[in-house]
């Protein structure tokens, strides 16, 4: 009877809903065309943002940052689009253009909904979506939670002129379903104070709120009130526009305090500012999130294995960070990581974070800008002076040495903190003065050359072992506010790196003659390391710079060596170039997901859709390089350096021959270094500015040379 009666026990114990096993519910409260500023300035949403995790999100998607692809991506965990049927979203039983959003929700699927909320655009936006080169399923958020067995609610819109239910992308399955909520006129409340004469009906929202919250996994506030205000301040005056913001976010402060004491310790409030106001431009297009509950405290900055940098994160983070507290699992179709708490930081510590970043955004233009053209015209002078003889060709010494010297300056110079004019004069200085400071104490050449291509790539792998921080602000370096890279080495200093390990290398070996033995073995040895840096997850994390250091290394070693290629060794080298991808891949698979880099997560999505990833990469790499080559400034860079190699090839004559014949160590580098420029230019996304900031290294010393050896000529004579 006893071991019946425990036998009883065990089971009632193991079929028992354990409460501690069980994933949270997640309620996000969407505050839409809010900046970073007005969330700050306002004190009621300070202190609730002093109360939580908070970070900077980048806001960029497919189609912009558009209200309509910012919820679209939200929804899908990847960079998605939406067309303007993205408002269409309504009650069963509310009427539409005439019709019952029932009925139409029919036509347009072929079976009647299910949910309480319909979208009647969903199947125009996948379409939408299925153009982009790039894997997106919209709706994705929906879909796992509901084939987790989890249900999904929207309170509330931004109905002004017309019906503005975008919000709903955020929330909406691919059937365009949501199972609870409300997002009729019925959330609002007459208010002749209030854009459009209305308001959103806290009271109601709040008693919706309450309905659907014992139901619901996933609960989205929708406050149209700051939607509604950002359409219509133009006709308002500033003293009322304030008022009435103010009592805004009032409003929001006391639901957010409503529904904080109503969540369990495993759920989840997220009071979340996604979309920019409409024709805001670099860093007032970050978003801003605050995260509460277990796992987030406050006084701590929200990351993620996306950016991998405190106090920022992507929009595309939310969806992961959903379906991992609610349990329903990440697939792999989302290229964003769940947030996570970071390092401890006020929210004093992301303004600052934002203004560094919108100093470099705008100062990155004119100063590269300006960069390029220099390096154009001085290039181009210099070669046409070794023609014409307008000026001596020693005069063009240090403006051509100032080219290599730019990328350090720009690497440690703290144009950050910088306001925009500042910066550029602060660059010019700094370069100007570490040039002549090179040109006094350094009289040879190759010396100089050894020390800036030494200096500069020893920088450069330093501070990607460290997690790249100078290169995260540097003007070189990442653009937060695009989004193209958080972490790593980029493409322009990848090049560099590249192009300065190999011309310093032979640099000092030209110097060193006597000890060319040794110095070939260890710069072998560190051009192991080197690509081993760039393909490591936690260090460089860039492939394709890893194969554009793998070819310009190979044909280095290999000139150096007067290596004779034959069948044999051409396929030892094969080999070799083999393992060395297959360890890169491994490297990708074996980490943890949220450590993988680029790589490992295209391994994920080869994976997952096969063949069509890879095609979709190429087309996707190609059309990138061929819009960069257009429209970059880059592209013109490129262009003048091989306009240049073609011109020494034939002009004057014998130049080459004797460059080739004095330095024949850095016309091995040279080789590799182009090798490596066209290696650039196939296997990366931006493979114009990586193959242009590569043939700087070669390009820049070559006409350094050439200017040497014809004054030397001219001395003679």
């Amino acid at each position: 009877m006893k071991k019946a009666v425990f036998f009883c026990l065990l089971i009632l114990l193991l079929l028992r809903p354990c409460h501690a096993a069980a994933k949270g519910k997640v309620v996000i409260v969407n505050l839409a065309r809010l900046q970073v500023d007005e969330l700050v300035g306002n004190e009621e949403l300070l202190a609730w943002l002093k109360r939580g995790t908070v970070g900077l999100l980048n806001t960029q998607t497919a189609g912009g940052t558009l209200a309509r692809s910012i919820y679209t991506t939200l929804g899908a965990g990847s960079r998605a689009t939406a067309t303007d049927n993205g408002r269409l979203a309504f009650m069963r039983q509310e009427e539409a253009n005439g019709n019952v959003a029932e009925e139409l929700y029919l036509r347009h699927q072929g079976n009647p909904p299910r949910g309480e909320i319909i979208h009647l655009g969903m199947a125009d936006i996948i379409r939408a979506n299925q153009k982009l080169q790039h894997p997106v399923r919209p709706g994705l958020l929906g879909d796992v939670l509901h084939a987790a067995g989890k249900r999904t609610a929207l309170i509330g819109n931004a109905d002004g002129k017309q019906p503005n239910r975008e919000a709903a992308l955020f929330v909406a399955d691919s059937s365009g379903q949501i199972d609870y909520g409300d997002v009729s006129s019925s959330v609002l409340g007459e208010d002749e104070s209030f854009p459009y004469g209305c308001r959103l009906h806290a009271e109601q929202v709040w008693r919706l709120f309450r309905e659907v919250y014992p139901q619901a996994d996933l609960i989205v506030i929708d406050w149209g009130d700051t939607v509604r205000l950002d359409e219509y301040r133009p006709l308002l005056a500033d003293t009322v526009a304030e008022k009435v913001q103010k009592e805004i976010l009032q409003d929001v402060s006391r639901f957010l305090s409503q529904v904080y004491e109503s969540l369990y310790r495993d759920d989840l409030l997220i009071l979340l500012a996604a979309v920019p106001k409409s024709g805001t431009a670099g860093a007032d297009t970050l978003g801003l999130a605050a995260v509460y509950g277990d796992g987030f405290p406050p006084g701590k900055l929200l990351t993620s294995a996306t950016t991998r940098r405190d106090g920022l994160a992507a929009i595309t983070d939310i969806a992961p960070l959903v379906l991992e507290r609610i349990g329903a699992g990440v697939p792999p179709g989302t290229i964003g990581r769940p947030l996570s708490a970071g390092k401890s930081g006020t929210v004093e510590t992301l303004l600052a974070l934002r203004d560094g970043i919108d100093n470099v955004y705008r100062l990155r233009p004119p100063l590269l800008k300006t960069y390029v053209f220099l390096q154009i015209i001085f290039v181009l002078g210099a070669l046409l002076n070794l023609f014409v003889r307008i000026f001596p060709v020693r005069r063009f010494a240090g403006l051509l040495l100032s080219l290599l010297v730019v990328p350090l300056v720009l690497l440690y110079l703290p144009l950050h903190r910088l306001p925009s004019a500042a910066g550029f004069a602060a660059a010019f200085v700094a370069t100007v003065v570490c040039t002549l400071v090179l040109m006094r104490f350094l009289a040879d050449v190759t010396r100089r050359l050894a020390a800036v291509a030494l200096i500069t790539a020893l920088s450069l792998a330093v501070d990607t072992l460290q997690g790249a921080p100078l290169m995260k602000v540097s003007v070189l370096g990442y653009d937060p506010v695009s989004g193209a890279r958080y972490y790593g080495l980029g493409n322009e200093y990848m090049g560099v790196l590249v192009g300065m390990a190999v011309l310093g290398g032979c640099a000092l070996l030209t110097l060193l003659p006597e000890q060319r033995r040794l110095l070939l073995g260890v710069q072998a040895l560190i051009f192991v390391l080197l690509v081993f840096i760039l393909v490591a997850p936690a260090g460089g994390a860039n492939f394709g710079g890893t194969l554009t250091a793998m070819a310009a290394f190979a044909v280095t070693v290999a000139a150096l060596l007067q290596w004779k290629p034959g069948l044999r060794s051409l396929l030892v080298l094969l080999a070799a170039l083999f393992v060395f991808c297959l360890a890169a891949v491994l490297l990708n698979i074996l980490v943890p997901q949220n450590a993988q880099s680029h790589l490992g997560r295209t391994l994920a999505l080869l994976k997952t859709n096969g063949w069509k990833e890879l095609q979709d990469i190429i087309v996707r790499k190609g059309s990138m390089n061929l819009k960069l080559f257009r429209y970059s400034q880059w592209s013109r860079v490129l262009l003048a350096f091989l306009g240049m190699l073609a011109v020494l090839f034939y002009r004057p004559r014998g130049m080459l021959q004797e460059l080739h014949r004095r330095y024949p160590d850095l016309a091995a580098g040279f080789l590799g270094i182009i090798t490596g420029s066209i290696t650039a230019l196939l296997t990366n996304d931006s493979g114009v500015v990586a193959a242009a900031t590569t043939l700087l290294a070669a390009g820049v010393p070559l006409i350094m040379l050439a200017a040497e050896l014809a004054a030397e000529k001219e001395f003679h004579k």
